[in-house]
């Protein structure tokens, strides 16, 4: 068969998109022209398509050498080096096409790619109007010109006019998920999908269906991408973390591996499945591995830090965990490990624990956790923990119930026992994921709940148990609380030190809790190290009665487990 009739059926074949065949003939015909430049460059569009970079930067380099004034070789080339993050050199190949050829509307909007990507939206800005002074009705340089101003107004209009156009509703996509409006998200998604069905669409819209929590969703669109691009990493990394069989994902993250040993993502997702089957030694390797990709990641610093501390190594740990604030202060489930750390440490060494939570509140003044952690520290009493406790449930709320149940968490069943059965309406105080509560739901009765922390509440929503959802602190709530036949809050109070205005403003109406009581304390009510208050049984049947209670049971009771030791308290339920 001659070249050119070989040439000819490959190209077919690539065309119909069976580019094992494709690939296969090219092959052959470099055989006989080793250095034929067309021929590497379609080599490297099949690598490309592939997302194998890497292979298709050598063929679209080898094709240059061949051919150094293609200008079609230099885009195919910055394209890859775009993918693979190496916008530098892709910069330098996209000028190298304008300069072979000036009117390439292309080129100059993959400059403008480039540059908005490193933060120089002006310069952007200035290739998407160069595109289009080459292309007026150029509409992927309209799309990024509006893309680049957030204007979603802008896209929609231009959506109307280009309704064929699936850059349009991807940008779309992208604006509507950074405004964590995730279904608006999705539907551009599907519909950018719909018009040019590609990897990265489908992508896009199974990372949004997780967001949605519609996981067999994701599942379905990231399959679909390993189908259109069988080495797809982000498609691998993401099936590998919905698999429920441990082996079967392990293979699914060193697979992606295999295909990217630089994976960043790759690396951390593996070690996060390593260390949650306590391999704990192959998980440091793999986080090592990812620092030495990324080392300016919070992430993982924040994940070297929780096997650290599960390792015993407190100092390490916090060290780690306060590099990941400092890289991203905002980040509350940060703050949330250093004070939980420093607890641990405290138990090991207090005078370290109390000047490492000093320079923490020195460093972040408005902190929190810092501030809270250090009160607690000094044993200072304060009447509310509010902001803390917001923050703390917040970031509690995915995993409260499991972890409830691994610290053998008795209120729930203690308080059932004291009060059943009831009747009419309950006022369920910090009410949490619903735990008391569907202890104590019977058909005779409608149950309010109220709560500081909103992620808590919509656990709670999706039991079906509640009359009602509050959102509010309840030192507040309780100041204009509704009639109620019972009152019930299952372990609030260790986050409320003095408890007579709470009490005071739930009289007359029936009131069960539960306390955490220490014997020995002197005082009515101490801030303990662990960022919980302890009371006084005096104190509290003190308070009790002179809000006007007369009928007061108490039982004495193990609250829950904590640091391998028991919580001791006490389960009150007080009548007028």
């Amino acid at each position: 068969m001659s070249y050119d009739s070989m040439l000819q059926q490959a190209l077919k074949l690539h065309q119909q998109n069976n580019l094992d065949a494709a690939e296969l003939i090219y092959r052959q015909i470099l055989q006989t022209a080793p250095n034929q430049p067309n021929i590497l460059n379609l080599l490297g569009i099949i690598a490309q398509s592939r997302g194998l970079h890497n292979e298709a930067v050598a063929y679209f380099e080898k094709a240059i050498i061949n051919d150094f004034n293609n200008f079609e070789f230099y885009f195919n080339l910055g394209w890859s080096l775009s993918a693979m993050g190496k916008y530098i050199e892709a910069e330098t190949a996209y000028n190298k096409v304008i300069k072979l050829k000036p009117d390439t509307k292309e080129g100059y909007n993959a400059l403008g790619e480039i540059y908005a990507i490193r933060g120089n939206n002006e310069k952007a800005a200035e290739m998407f109007n160069l595109a289009l002074t080459y292309a007026p009705n150029y509409p992927e340089a309209m799309a990024n010109l509006a893309y680049l101003k957030d204007d979603i107004d802008g896209l929609i209009q231009l959506k109307q006019k280009f309704s064929d156009n699936d850059t349009i509703p991807y940008y779309l996509s992208l604006l509507y998920r950074e405004q964590k409006k995730y279904n608006e998200a999705l539907n551009y998604a599907e519909e950018a999908d719909k018009i040019c069905p590609c990897e990265n669409y489908k992508l896009l819209a199974g990372e949004l269906c997780l967001q949605n929590n519609q996981k067999e969703q994701a599942e379905k669109y990231f399959q679909n991408a390993v189908k259109i691009n069988s080495n797809s990493v982000t498609a691998i990394i993401n099936l590998a973390n919905l698999e429920k069989d441990s082996e079967q994902a392990e293979k699914m993250y060193k697979k992606a591996l295999d295909i990217n040993p630089d994976n960043f993502d790759a690396h951390l997702n593996y070690a996060n499945m390593l260390y949650q089957q306590n391999r704990l030694s192959e998980a440091l390797e793999e986080y090592r591995k990812a620092v030495i990709i990324n080392p300016a990641s919070a992430v993982v610093s924040n994940n070297l830090g929780i096997l650290h501390r599960s390792m015993g190594e407190y100092d390490e740990a916090l060290g780690l965990f306060l590099n990941a604030l400092n890289r991203d202060c905002d980040n509350k489930e940060y703050s949330l490990n250093i004070a939980e750390t420093l607890i641990l440490l405290h138990n090991k060494d207090k005078k370290l624990a109390v000047k490492i939570a000093e320079n923490w509140l020195k460093s972040y003044p408005d902190n929190e956790f810092a501030k809270h952690i250090n009160l607690s520290f000094k044993g200072k009493k304060s009447n509310s923990c509010s902001e803390y406790s917001k923050h703390l449930f917040d970031l509690f709320a995915d995993n409260y119930e499991q972890v409830m149940n691994n610290i053998n968490y008795n209120i729930p069943d203690a308080i059932s026992k004291i009060v059943s059965p009831v009747k009419g309406t309950v006022i369920d105080l910090g009410c949490g994921t619903g735990l008391l509560a569907e202890k104590i739901k019977t058909p005779d009765n409608k149950i309010i709940g109220v709560d500081i922390s909103e992620k808590m509440l919509q656990k709670a929503k999706n039991k079906n148990i509640y009359e009602k959802l509050e959102n509010a602190d309840i030192t507040e709530y309780c100041k204009n609380l509704p009639e109620a036949d019972l009152v019930v809050a299952g372990d609030v109070l260790g986050y409320i030190g003095d408890v007579s205005d709470l009490i005071k403003n739930i009289y007359p109406r029936p009131f069960a809790f539960s306390v955490a009581i220490d014997k020995l304390s002197k005082s009515d009510y101490e801030l303990k190290p662990n960022g919980r208050y302890i009371h006084n049984e005096k104190y509290i049947n003190k308070i009790l009665q002179q809000c006007g209670y007369k009928d007061i049971v108490s039982n004495d009771i193990i609250l829950r487990s904590e640091n391998g030791q028991n919580v001791n308290g006490k389960i009150f339920y007080a009548k007028e």
